[in-house]
């Protein structure tokens, strides 16, 4: 026995030495294999390596003005031997598709991969997500309204984690893009604008022109020093609805969008989404405070200037803070920032609730 010891003593350096080289070969095999990663997400980072190489040679096809987009697919850049043929990493004998979004943002380009393998790893649309939830047995959820699915009711599952900030999912637009509200008000507070009116002969602000309003500077402001380049790519710019009011009108979308400031990326809500959210009958009208029941815009949470004006003059505007009311231009109010996701946003993990909010890829 005791020879037999030693015997395996004396060899145990030569066992150990293999199964080293047999580890290390191992390595160099595995990032070796191109397209074929040990994870979905390996795969998707080569996806990226490999559409930058692609375009470093070809930069005159790369979007020219901001925010357009091109892409490449994965069996283009498998043709231009940047990358081998994706399998799928849990079946071997299954290929996967895919493709990888080059956007154009500012001076910059942001790369953003789509991977399917079909039966295993096919990517998670939001939008989708949000058309199937169901409300539950008190109307809590999500509403088909015309070509929209919008959130209604108080407990709502609709919460998403995005640039390290909380929103919630306000809608999913006819387009599929995605409307996200601020979950909690900013801590400083704004004037919606300060401007001389003659009209009130004071510096009381005025509302003829969005476009010079203080309220959209901020807002651009914010949007430029918040967001990283990766997630501006992932934010669509939008027609926002600027039109006016009488604080008695009804409830009107076409009221709203009789004034348009177009392809905006950051806005606030309107009066309408704060309706919308209501499952009171009772709300009707600006004035109505049967809005502030059963729904979750009036949770506290949402203290906000909206988009929209005063018609009786030009220098007050709406604001929200669990009801709706209206105050001076000039005057300051924290905000509830605004934007649309693009429809082609992946989530990742999460299930909407506020302890587990969906992620954005």
């Amino acid at each position: 026995m005791k020879n037999l010891w030693n015997f395996i003593k004396d060899k145990s350096y030569y066992f150990l030495g293999g199964t080293i080289i047999i580890i290390i070969l191992l390595i160099i095999i595995s990032s070796c294999s191109g397209g074929n990663g040990s994870s979905y997400e390996e795969i998707e980072n080569k996806m990226v390596i490999a559409a930058k190489n692609y375009y470093k040679n070809r930069k005159e096809i790369l979007p020219k003005q901001n925010g357009d987009i091109v892409k490449v697919t994965i069996s283009t850049l498998v043709e231009s031997e940047l990358l081998k043929e994706v399998k799928d990493p849990k079946d071997s004998s299954n290929s996967c598709s895919g493709y990888v979004e080059v956007t154009k943002i500012e001076d910059d380009y942001s790369f953003v991969p789509f991977l399917t393998c079909e039966g295993n790893y096919e990517p998670k649309y939001l939008k989708d997500v949000i058309k199937n939830e169901k409300t539950d047995e008190l109307g809590n959820g999500v509403y088909s309204v015309g070509n929209s699915f919008i959130y209604r009711g108080e407990e709502l599952n609709n919460y998403v984690l995005f640039n390290d900030l909380l929103w919630r999912i306000v809608k999913v637009d006819d387009n599929g893009d995605i409307k996200l509200v601020l979950a909690t008000y900013t801590q400083d507070i704004y004037p919606w604008d300060t401007k001389y009116n003659p009209e009130s002969g004071y510096n009381s602000g005025n509302t003829t022109d969005y476009l010079l309003t203080d309220i959209r500077k901020t807002l651009n402001a914010y949007f430029e020093e918040t967001f990283t380049k990766e997630n501006k790519a992932k934010i669509v710019s939008k027609n926002i609805c600027i039109g006016k009011y009488l604080i008695t009108d009804d409830f009107s979308i076409e009221k709203e969008c009789s004034i348009i400031k177009e392809n905006e990326k950051i806005s606030l809500l309107n009066p309408s989404d704060y309706q919308m959210a209501s499952l009171d009958n009772g709300c009707t009208n600006l004035n109505s405070m049967e809005c502030i029941n059963r729904n979750y815009l009036s949770d506290g949470n949402i203290f906000t200037w909206t988009l929209n004006p005063l018609a009786e003059n030009t220098y007050k505007v709406i604001y929200i803070y669990d009801s709706i009311g209206e105050t001076y231009a000039n005057n300051s109010k924290r905000l509830n920032p605004v934007i649309y996701l693009s429809s082609k946003v992946i989530i990742n993990q999460g299930d909407g609730t506020f302890d587990n909010p969906y992620k954005i890829k």
